[in-house]
């Protein structure tokens, strides 16, 4: 009796902590490939940033989606390359909207290339 209760919490312990984890992250991925928009930002598992483009369907295979990673460089993948989405058309049409990137740190790189330079020229002198 005791060998059948610990065979039982042992396949319980098994599903709970291994199987049930995995069964959601797949079902959710199935739900975010099938809501997936031409204009959202998605997370490739290759770990590229890309904006969908297209959407093709066949009968006799994949879907098929065109994504582009930078200005007129479009790749062609799967929906098994999508890792997640990171942003939808929507949101990315808010934001072009109120003028704010969420991206922009507030500090131009080129001048602060420039202080670097003149910082390391300064030290070089002295020493």
């Amino acid at each position: 009796m005791d060998v059948a209760f610990v065979l039982v919490a042992v396949l319980a312990a098994f599903y709970f902590i291994l199987l049930r984890p995995v069964i959601n992250q797949q079902k959710k991925q199935r739900q975010d490939i099938s809501s997936l928009e031409i204009g959202d930002e998605v997370l490739t598992t290759g770990g590229f940033y890309a904006t969908v483009v297209e959407i093709n369907t066949y009968e006799d295979r994949p879907m098929e989606i065109l994504l582009e990673v930078a200005p007129d460089v479009v790749l062609r993948a799967t929906t098994l390359s999508i890792a997640e989405i990171s942003r939808r058309a929507a949101e990315i049409g808010d934001a072009a909207y109120d003028g704010t990137d969420e991206d922009d740190g507030g500090e131009d790189a080129s001048s602060a290339g420039e202080s670097d330079d003149e910082d390391r020229s300064s030290s070089a002198r002295a020493g």
